[in-house]
Parts: C-alpha cells; sequence; structure tokens
C-alpha cells in the first residue's frame, strides 16, 4: 500500500477507519510506504512483478495513481510487448478529484471506497483496462494542452501557498483561466485518428482535452461529461472548441463544466463544439510553447505532443459492471455534496 500524505483528504483518523476493513480480508498481508516527494510512488513501484506483490493499492489521488501506472509499466515504446506479470492496480480515492477510482465504480469518498475494495479483493474482481500514453509516458484519465493545464498548475501554486483544492477553488480558478484564453487564446493544431480509420483535422483550436474515460473530470459530486461513449474499455476520446469568443465560446465552457446536463444549449454549443471518439492516436501541435498537464498534473511546456491508447494495459480491482457516475440520481449527488461539504 503506497500512501501520499499530501493528497486532500488523507490523515490519521481516516486510516484508523480504513486499515480495519483491509484486514478483515482473509490471508491479506500488507507492507506500507509513504511518498515524501514528487515521483516517489514512481520509484517505489519500478520493477516490480507479481512475484513481489499481488497488487499495489494507490492511497491518493490521480496524481498518485499516475505515479504507481508509470512505475510498473516503465517508458512507453510502440511495439514493446507489455509485461504480463505485473501487481494489480487498486485506489483508495484521498484525492480532490479521484476520477479515476470513480469512473471505476468506486464511491467518492474513502472509507465507503475501502469498503468496496475490501469486497473486490475478497472476491478477486478484476478487469483490464485501456490506458493513454503521451510521448513515452502513460496516463490513466485525461490529458491536454492549455487551458485545463494553466488552471492546474495555478491550482497547484494555490495549494503550495497553503490553499486546499476545493471544487469552489478550482471553478473559480478555471472562470479567470477562461477570461485570459479570451484575450490571448492557444493555437491547438489537431490530427486524430480512429479505430474505424476516420480521422480528424483541427486548425488553431483554442482548446483541446483527451480523456481516458468517461467523465472528464469532477467538480465536486458534479461529473463533467465531455464524450459520453467513452470509457476505460474504448480510445481516446478527444473534447474541443474551436472559439472562445462571444455567446458561443460563453456557452461553449459552461457546457464543458456541466452546466448543460440536459443539452438546452446544444444547439448553441454544436457549431463550436469538436468531438472525436475512439481515437487511436492524436498529434497535438502549437506554433509556441504551451502548458500541458496529464492526470491532473503540471507537466511543463510543449509544442508538440502525441497521444495514443494502449489496449488492456493494466489490471486494475474494480466493479465488472460499475454504473455509469454521470447517470447517478439528484439524489445521490446531494448526498455527495452534503458529505463533502
Amino acid at each position: 500500500m503506497i500512501c501520499n500524505p499530501n493528497s486532500t483528504s488523507q490523515n490519521e483518523a481516516l486510516f484508523r477507519q480504513v486499515l480495519p476493513s483491509l484486514r478483515e480480508v482473509e490471508g491479506l498481508t500488507m507492507f506500507s510506504r509513504f511518498t515524501h516527494y514528487p515521483g516517489h510512488a514512481e520509484d517505489i513501484v519500478k520493477g516490480l512483478t507479481r512475484d513481489d506483490y499481488d497488487a499495489i493499492i494507490a492511497v491518493g489521488g490521480d496524481g498518485t495513481v499516475n505515479e504507481v501506472v508509470n512505475g510498473l509499466l516503465g517508458k512507453v515504446e510502440p511495439g514493446k510487448d507489455l509485461p504480463d506479470n505485473l501487481p494489480a492496480l487498486a485506489v483508495i480515492p484521498t484525492g480532490s478529484a479521484n476520477v479515476f477510482a470513480r469512473a471505476l465504480g468506486f464511491p467518492p469518498t474513502p472509507l465507503e471506497a475501502t469498503h468496496v475494495l475490501a469486497r473486490m479483493l475478497e472476491h478477486d474482481s478484476r478487469r483490464r483496462i485501456y490506458l493513454g500514453t503521451w510521448n513515452d509516458r502513460w496516463f490513466a484519465v485525461n490529458a491536454g494542452f492549455g487551458l485545463d493545464a494553466d488552471v492546474l498548475s495555478r491550482v497547484d501554486r494555490a495549494r503550495e501557498n497553503g490553499f486546499s483544492a476545493t471544487p469552489l477553488r478550482y471553478l473559480s480558478v478555471s472562470v479567470r483561466a477562461y477570461l485570459r484564453a479570451r484575450r490571448k487564446p492557444p493555437r491547438i493544431n489537431v490530427h486524430a485518428t480512429a479505430k474505424d480509420g476516420s480521422t480528424l483535422e483541427v486548425s488553431e483550436a483554442p482548446l483541446m482535452l483527451a480523456s481516458n474515460t468517461n467523465p472528464w473530470t469532477f467538480l465536486g459530486p458534479l461529473p463533467v461529461v465531455t464524450n459520453p461513449r467513452n470509457s476505460f474499455d474504448e480510445g481516446l476520446g478527444l473534447f474541443g472548441l474551436s472559439d472562445l469568443t462571444g455567446i458561443h465560446g460563453l456557452v461553449g465552457m459552461l457546457h464543458l463544466m456541466g452546466a448543460d446536463r440536459r443539452r438546452w444549449l446544444n444547439k448553441v454549443t454544436k457549431a463550436r463544439t469538436i468531438q472525436f471518439d475512439d481515437a487511436q492516436e492524436v498529434i497535438l501541435e502549437c506554433p509556441e510553447p504551451h502548458r500541458f498537464q496529464a492526470d491532473g498534473e503540471s507537466e511543463g511546456e510543449f509544442e508538440k505532443i502525441t497521444l495514443r491508447t494502449v489496449r488492456d494495459a493494466i489490471e486494475v480491482f474494480a466493479p465488472q459492471d460499475p454504473s455509469p457516475p454521470h447517470k447517478r440520481s439528484a439524489r445521490q449527488i446531494l448526498r455527495d455534496l452534503i458529505r463533502m461539504s
């Protein structure tokens, strides 16, 4: 079990509740490590096989999951066979968004998720999922140039100054980033190829996101759905806007942030929205360096990124047939809002 003590909801009290649930799993023996610096989880699991451990339990957010995935799978090399004797991946979500765990079908709170995980461990309930790659590294949830990377960079800066990464802070930073992007939008050129051979060519889009699952992210309990068909069993989903200016650009951003869940504004956003599903390879290019993010972590500035999808890349403990998180009832969403407040 690898624990990130800097994740949003991790503390001693949580472990006093979580550990007894896991210890009740018959035959389970755990060895626990805490991370001490960015990339530490990746270093800890590098080179491990199933002869060492049957499973790695990542206690943290999507960034911790990303580190574990990259440590287990190593550098991306096209054409290289993936190792088939890796430990399976399990997650207890203690981050701010926890997209990976929630998209797999786990509850959003750590204690509830641990109860579900304990049952998965007891029944050895595993499945294989697709993962995305960017250049020579892996991502599990999402990746993108420009606006989303700018938001994450500024939220990280706020956290370094002692502020928590709450949904309200993400929303506030997103609005300011959108206003900046309207004044000086990124110019992202896109070339994508889908599994069925169809292609997407876009010139100078101000916003382009890639997701490995559905939803793209969460604002608190609210799922942000960009590509409804997307899942861990398909290629990458692309979502972009062709223009951020005017009322159409504003409505497009509201759609991205989940404000148009009933799609009443679909006719307004359709002309400015770029959607492409089951992409196998995506090339994103900018005329000048822009921030790039993967799994909610700012990765620096780049002019060109190549994204790909890899089928059945890793084995995870998860419900076999999770109910889609974006189809939860209003009552369930209200319940989660109360619990997270």
